[in-house]
């Protein structure tokens, strides 16, 4: 029979890689650290940022309600590989950076949905159209 313990943190003081790079040490209300081996930090930092989304709709009880971040930088690159990858990270404050792979194919289309919602492009219509 097995038994589980649950942890409850409710404030952090600190974080720390150890020297090999194999943990990340968490320091926390709780008396011990937790260690978190490096094979689950992507599988740990896509459910952070699920659970924090589902919280806040929860919290705020509404289905439209966004996790989002602050952005101090970004920076645009490209990954080498048979694949040229685009790579686009986001800089946020204190720091950390948060970096994400992309087809080149999506660049386009993502150059199009920009240029619409910051208002630099307007939609095309068809001339016959009549905005009412």
């Amino acid at each position: 029979m097995s038994t589980s313990t649950s942890l409850a943190i409710d404030s952090l003081r600190g974080f720390e890689l150890t020297a090999d790079g194999q943990y990340l040490m968490v320091n926390s209300n709780q008396p011990d650290s937790v260690a978190v081996h490096c094979s689950v930090m992507h599988e740990l930092l896509a459910a952070l940022s699920n659970a924090i989304g589902r919280s806040e709709r929860i919290r705020h009880k509404s289905a439209s309600v966004k996790f989002t971040m602050p952005c101090e930088a970004w920076e645009i690159g490209r990954e080498s590989g048979a694949v040229q990858h685009l790579v686009v990270s986001f800089r946020l404050p204190g720091g950390a950076e948060l970096s994400f792979r992309l087809h080149p194919s999506q660049a386009a289309h993502m150059t199009e949905v920009l240029s619409l919602a910051t208002g630099l492009a307007k939609p095309l219509r068809p001339a016959s159209m009549r905005v009412q």
